[in-house]
C-alpha cells in the first residue's frame, strides 16, 4: 500500500518485539489532500548518537585511538533497576566539524531512553559526544527529511488500528513535494474554564471549587465559528460535583476530533485544574487520539501539556514572545490588539463579578456571554497568530506544540541542526561562555523637534554582512596565512576565509533566494487574496528566521556559538553607518540621529534649493543611497519622509509624522506596568495635536480637561488602574514595592484572593498618609465605585486624585509640551504659559528646546 499526505505531528510509543524486548516505533500523524487522517508506523528506526575522540575541533585523533574508543564502547554495562543497558552497536563514520572531515563513532541503543545515560559512559571513556540531545521523534524527522505540514509518502502494509481509520505499518517513509497540493483544512478547538469560588471568596482552589463552565468555541478550516458551554446545575455546584461537566467536554473532543487544541494560559491554568478535578471523580482524561491520557511536563519557567496526536498550543506563550507592543497580555487586550475583539464589544467581568453572576441566577447571562466571548476571543487569536507559526514549523521542522514554546535561538538552533544533517556536518557540543561585546553604533538623537526629515535605512544589514564577508563559525580564523585569503573586520581585527562559503553563509543564501522569489511571486497576487496573505506569511517567516542569525551566534547557550561572529558583524555595521554619516554630510545633509542600520537626515533650512524643497530633499537623498549602494555590499533604502519629527534625546524615542499624514511612534509608548491607561490615553492624543494640529496651546488645554475630569471623578477605575506582575513569591520580596503590597491585601482582605507567580496584579493608588507604594490597593476586592470613591468588603476608600494628575498625567504631558516652552507650573490652575513668538503655521527652529528627561 502506498499512501501520500501531510505531516501533522510526530511522537513515538514503546512495544514488545518478537523476542520480548522494548521496541521504539515511530508513529506519523498525517491527513490526505480530501481530510482523512491516517496513521504511520515505523518500527525500523534506530536511536543513536555520535561520539568522537579529540579535545579540539582542529586536531585530528589518530586512526588507533578512534578503533580503541570503540572497543571500550562496546564494553559499557550499566545496571539500573535490574535491567542491564548496553549500546546495540558502534559504526565508524566520518562527518564534517565545522567544516574539517572527522572520523568517529555512530553509535546505536535499543531505547531512546538509553541515550542519556549511555553518553554519561561514553564521556567517562573519553570521547566528546555530540548530537545526544536530539529527542527521538525529532532525530527521525531530520533523518527522513520530513516536515510538518508538509508532504509525507508512505509505503508499507496497510493494519488494523483501533484508534485509526487507516493505519500502516511503514517499510519504507520519505517526504514527498505536494505539487500544487494545499494543506487540507484543519479542526481547531478553543477552550476556556470558569470556576466559581467556595462562599463567592478567594481564587479557586482546584480541591475545593468545581468549574461552573468550561466552554468550547471550534472551527474546520474556514466554516463558521461555533460555541457551546458545559455548565455545572446548581445542584451539582452544592454538591461539588462537576464531573458531568468534565465528561462532557472530553465527550465533545472525542466527537469532534480537533487536530489543533488551543487555551489562553492553558497550560498554566486551564488543564492542571482540570487534571485535579478529574483525579478527584476518577476521571480519566483520555484526550490523546490514540485515547492515552494527557502528559503533563514541566520545563523551564512554564509548564507545558502534551496530547497524542493532537497539537495542543497555549496562545499566552506566543503573546508573551511575539507581542511586546501590549503591555498586559490578558485575553481581552491581546484580542483586541490583534482585532478579533474589541472589549466594548463583549461582556467584561472581574473576578468578584463571575462570582456574584454564579451565584445569582437572575444575571447568570451575564456570566455565559462572558464565557462564550472569552473562547471565541481565543479561537481568534488562534485564527491571527498560528498560520505564521504553521510557517515557522514547516521551515524549521518542529511540530507546532513544540515550536510554540521555543525561543528565537532555540528555532534557530533547530533549523540548524536539521540543515547540518542535509550537508553532512554535525552539530557541535555546547561550549559558550558568556561574555559581552560592543554592539551598534548609536548617534545620539539631537533633542527637539525637526521638520522635512528623511530616514534611510539598510535593508537587512545584519545578514547581509554576514553573507558579504562569510562570517561563520566554521570559517573563522585566528591566525590567518595571509590576509588576501580572508576578510578583516574594522575595529576587533576578526579573520574570515573567503573561501570556501561557510555554513551559515550557505544557509543564509538559500533563506534569502527563497525570500526574494517568494516576494517577487507575491506581485502577481491581489494583495486581499488567499495566495498573497500565504506568501506573505511564508516571507515573513524567513525573514524572522534569517534576522536571527546574528543574535544566535553571541548567544553563550548555542551550539553554534562563536562570539567573533557577532563582534565582527557589529564591527562592521559600525563601519558602515559612519561611513554613511560622513557621505550624507557630504550632500549637505545634517544627521540628526543614527542608529544600528538607519540615519535621519534634514537639510539645514539657511540653504536654498531649486524648486519643490520636498522634491529636492528627496532628489539629494535618493543620491546618497545610490553612492552608498554602490561602495558598500549593502542596499541603503529611502524609509519615510516626515513632515515633522522630535526626539527626547534618548534613542529609539521619538514621535513622527509622515508625509502620508500618518503618525509613527517609537519608545514613547507608556509600556511599563506602573503607568495607567489613562497616562497613555494623555501622551497619545498630547503627540497627536502638536503632530497633527501644530497646536500645543489646545494640547495643554486638553491635558488641563482631564485634569478637571479627574477631579470631578468622571474618569472610569480601569483607566486608572495599573497592573505590574508578580514575579516571584510575596515572601520571595525583600522591598514591597507597590503591586506586592497590593496582593499582600487582596490575600489578607476576606475575598482572600491568592494571586499566583506570573499574574498581572491590578490596582489603585489610595488616599491617605504614608508612601505611595503602602496605599496600593487590589482592584479584584473592589465591590463598586463612584466617582474616586471605591467600596470593598463594608469599607469606602478614596482614589488620590492628586497622585494621578502628579505622576501620571502630568508628567507624560510635561515631556512633549516642555518643547514649546511649557514648565511644570503651566498645568496648574489658572496658569497658561507659552512660548512667546510661537508660529502655529509651521514649525520654526527657534521654537525648539530640549527635552530634559524621559522616563
Amino acid at each position: 500500500m502506498e499512501k501520500e499526505g501531510f505531516l501533522l505531528d510526530v511522537d513515538y510509543r514503546t512495544e514488545k518485539d518478537g523476542e520480548g524486548q522494548d521496541k521504539p516505533v515511530i508513529r506519523l500523524w498525517c491527513k490526505s489532500k480530501d481530510g482523512a487522517g491516517f496513521i504511520a508506523l515505523d518500527k525500523t528506526f534506530e536511536p543513536y548518537f555520535y561520539a568522537f575522540p579529540y579535545s579540539h575541533p582542529h586536531s585530528y585523533a589518530p586512526e588507533s585511538d578512534v578503533e580503541e574508543k570503540k572497543r571500550l564502547v562496546e564494553e559499557i554495562r550499566i545496571v539500573r533497576e535490574d535491567e542491564e543497558i548496553s549500546v546495540k552497536r558502534v559504526e565508524f563514520c566520518q562527518k564534517k566539524m565545522l567544516g574539517v572531515n572527522r572520523r568517529g563513532l555512530k553509535i546505536f541503543t535499543m531505547q531512546p531512553r538509553h541515550v542519556p545515560l549511555l553518553r554519561e559512559e561514553v564521556r567517562k571513556a573519553g570521547l566528546v559526544v555530540l548530537e545526544a540531545d536530539i529527542l527521538f521523534a525529532i532525530r527521525y524527522l531530520i533523518d527522513k527529511r520530513l516536515r510538518p505540514f508538509d508532504g509525507v509518502r508512505v509505503e508499507g502494509e496497510e493494519i488494523e488500528l483501533d484508534y485509526a481509520d487507516t493505519a500502516i505499518l511503514a517499510s519504507n517513509v520519505s517526504y514527498n513535494k505536494m505539487d500544487g497540493g494545499k494543506l487540507p483544512a484543519l479542526k481547531v478547538l478553543a477552550f476556556d474554564c470558569e470556576m466559581a469560588t467556595q462562599g463567592g471568596h478567594g481564587m479557586p482552589s482546584p480541591r475545593r471549587d468545581p468549574i461552573v463552565i468550561i466552554s468550547v468555541a471550534y472551527q474546520h478550516g474556514d466554516s463558521e465559528i461555533k460555541s457551546k458551554l458545559f455548565v455545572l446545575t446548581d445542584e451539582d455546584y452544592e454538591m461539588g460535583d462537576d464531573a458531568k461537566v468534565l465528561r462532557g467536554f472530553l465527550d465533545f473532543i472525542d466527537q469532534f476530533q480537533p487536530e489543533i487544541i488551543v487555551g489562553y494560559n492553558s497550560d498554566g491554568f486551564d488543564w492542571p485544574y482540570i487534571r485535579e478535578r478529574a483525579r478527584l471523580h476518577g476521571i480519566q482524561l483520555t484526550v490523546g487520539a490514540d485515547g492515552s491520557t494527557v502528559r503533563y511536563e514541566r520545563g523551564g519557567m512554564l509548564p507545558s501539556v502534551n496530547i497524542a496526536g493532537r497539537l495542543n498550543v497555549d496562545l499566552f506563550k506566543l503573546a508573551k514572545r511575539d507581542l511586546g507592543s501590549v503591555k498586559v497580555k490578558k485575553l481581552e487586550n491581546v484580542a483586541e490588539f490583534l482585532g478579533v475583539m474589541r472589549k466594548d464589544e463583549r461582556t467584561n467581568l472581574s473576578p468578584r463579578e463571575i462570582n456574584e453572576c454564579w451565584f445569582d441566577a437572575s444575571v447568570r447571562e451575564r456570566l455565559y456571554e462572558y464565557s462564550k466571548a472569552d473562547v471565541v476571543s481565543t479561537l481568534g487569536i488562534a485564527g491571527k497568530m498560528l498560520p505564521l507559526q504553521i510557517e515557522l514549523s514547516k521551515m524549521i521542522g518542529y511540530p507546532l506544540d513544540e515550536l510554540a514554546k521555543m525561543g528565537r535561538g532555540r528555532q534557530v538552533e533547530a533549523f540548524l541542526t536539521a540543515e547540518a544533517f542535509k550537508r553532512e556536518e554535525l552539530v557541535p557540543a555546547k561550549g559558550g561562555t558568556e561574555k559581552t561585546f560592543e554592539g551598534a553604533f548609536v548617534l545620539p538623537p539631537e533633542k527637539g523637534l525637526h521638520e522635512d526629515v528623511i530616514a534611510l535605512d539598510f535593508s537587512s544589514m545584519y545578514p547581509t554582512i554576514m553573507i558579504s564577508f562569510n562570517i561563520s563559525p566554521d570559517t573563522f580564523v585566528d591566525s590567518p596565512e595571509a590576509e588576501d585569503d580572508v576578510y578583516t573586520a574594522p575595529e576587533v581585527g576578526h579573520a574570515f576565509r573567503k573561501a570556501p562559503d561557510g555554513f551559515f553563509k550557505r544557509i543564509m543564501s538559500d533563506l534569502i533566494t527563497r525570500r526574494r522569489a517568494i516576494k517577487s511571486e507575491m506581485k502577481s497576487y491581489d494583495k486581499n487574496s488567499d495566495e498573497y496573505r500565504l506568501l506573505d506569511i511564508q516571507q515573513q517567516s524567513i525573514k524572522i528566521l534569517t534576522n536571527s542569525f546574528y543574535g544566535y551566534t553571541g548567544w553563550s547557550a548555542a551550539k553554534f556559538y562563536k562570539r567573533e561572529c557577532a563582534e565582527a558583524t557589529t564591527a562592521w555595521g559600525r563601519h558602515f553607518i559612519k561611513r554613511t554619516v560622513k557621505v550624507a554630510e557630504e550632500f549637505g545633509f545634517k544627521v540628526i540621529y543614527g542608529d544600528t542600520d538607519s540615519i535621519f537626515v534634514k537639510f539645514p533650512s539657511e540653504l536654498e534649493l531649486e524648486g519643490d524643497r520636498k522634491a529636492a530633499i528627496l532628489k539629494k537623498a535618493r543620491e546618497v543611497s545610490e553612492r552608498i549602494s554602490e561602495e558598500l555590499p549593502l542596499e541603503l533604502e529611502l524609509q519615510d519622509f516626515y513632515k515633522a519629527i522630535f526626539f527626547t534625546g534618548k534613542k529609539k524615542r521619538y514621535a513622527a509624522l509622515t508625509d502620508k499624514g500618518e503618525i509613527v511612534v517609537r519608545g514613547l509608548e507608556v509600556r511599563r506596568g506602573d503607568w495607567c491607561e489613562l497616562a497613555k490615553e494623555v501622551q497619545t492624543k498630547v503627540i497627536e495635536l502638536i503632530l497633527k494640529e501644530k497646536d500645543p496651546e489646545k494640547a495643554m488645554r486638553y491635558v488641563k480637561s482631564v485634569i478637571s475630569e479627574l477631579k470631578e471623578g468622571g474618569v472610569p477605575l480601569e483607566k486608572l488602574t495599573i497592573h505590574k506582575t508578580l514575579t516571584r513569591k510575596i515572601s520571595g520580596y525583600e522591598t514591597k514595592q507597590a503591586h506586592v503590597i497590593a496582593a499582600e491585601r487582596a490575600l489578607a482582605s476576606p475575598s482572600r484572593i491568592a494571586y499566583e507567580v506570573g499574574s498581572k496584579i491590578p490596582y489603585v493608588i489610595l488616599k491617605g498618609p504614608g508612601k505611595t507604594s503602602d496605599r496600593a490597593f487590589p482592584v479584584d476586592v473592589i465591590e463598586r465605585s463612584e466617582g474616586n470613591e471605591l467600596h470593598a468588603d463594608g469599607e469606602k476608600y478614596m482614589v488620590d486624585l492628586d497622585y494621578y494628575i502628579q505622576h501620571q498625567v502630568v508628567p507624560v504631558a510635561h515631556r512633549v509640551l516642555q518643547l514649546f516652552g511649557y514648565g511644570l507650573s503651566a498645568f496648574e490652575e489658572g496658569e497658561q504659559k507659552t512660548l512667546e513668538g510661537y508660529d502655529r503655521s509651521s514649525f520654526k527652529e527657534g521654537a525648539q528646546k530640549a527635552l530634559t528627561h524621559w522616563f
